[in-house]
């Protein structure tokens, strides 16, 4: 799976979000600036993806971090 994969499911509802990176998806979804700006530190493809998406409702493919 990338996180893209993870992204679509979560918001289309297709399957239960239970795996690691969707759930860090949902984390930088909820995180306010400075909490998503330490989680970029660890996790910056995860972060530009719910960015990405955030901004413009489409699914970007990056792999895991």
């Amino acid at each position: 799976m990338s996180y893209q994969e993870d992204i679509e499911n979560m918001t289309t509802g297709k399957q239960d979000f239970t795996n690691f990176g969707a759930l860090l998806l949902h984390l930088v979804l909820k995180a306010d600036l400075h909490n998503r700006a330490l989680l970029r530190k660890s996790y910056p493809n995860a972060v530009k993806v719910a960015e990405h998406w955030r901004a413009t409702g489409e699914f970007l493919f990056l792999p895991y971090d």
